[in-house]
């Protein structure tokens, strides 16, 4: 994983330099230098509109006691998008275009939950959240009632709280007159 970080923390400035270095030369090197600002000031715009717009609508859903996660997965893809936006270059510029792009988020998001998901399974850690249905005036209503999480214990924790329980146990109790 460090060679990879590496590898894009010294590959992504060479390939931006080598297409800034050929755009130039086709079109100028002032163009380019403007058409690269044009692009940071767009993108970085557009980014403050959808990011604003977001941020009201996430706010409105957590009031209502809706879900709000996918609200967080657009921020944090905006997030990424305005610092690709912000970084000088035409290929950091596409990929932060990209992001800008709602259906593009919710689908990186989405490829990225279930990795996580799958990582989570094989490491033997689940999550489950129990349901159960309530009728309030025949109207029925879903309610999150608690969160299991499922993991190993081993006999020395057994032990240790027995012990806890025993020396609890034995504590003289304050009687408050």
């Amino acid at each position: 994983m460090a060679w990879i970080i590496f590898l894009l923390i010294l590959g992504i400035p060479i390939l931006e330099l080598s297409v800034l270095i050929d755009v130039g030369g086709e079109i100028g090197a002032l163009t380019t230098v403007m058409l690269c600002l044009a692009t940071a000031a767009v993108g970085l715009t557009l980014v403050r509109m959808q990011g604003m717009r977001i941020f009201l609508d996430l706010q409105a859903k957590a009031q209502a006691g809706e879900p709000v996660g996918e609200n967080l997965i657009h921020g944090f893809f905006l997030l990424i998008s305005g610092v690709f936006l912000f970084i000088p270059g035409f290929i950091t510029d596409f990929f932060g275009a990209l992001l800008l792009l709602p259906f593009m988020r919710l689908l990186l998001g989405k490829a990225g939950l279930a990795h996580m998901v799958v990582r989570s399974h094989t490491r033997g850690t689940t999550f489950h959240s129990r349901r159960h249905e309530t009728r309030h005036n025949g109207d029925t209503q879903t309610e999150q009632t608690s969160i299991i999480i499922d993991g190993e214990f081993s006999a020395e924790d057994q032990d240790k709280y027995e012990n806890n329980k025993k020396i609890d146990e034995n504590k003289p109790k304050k009687h408050n007159k």
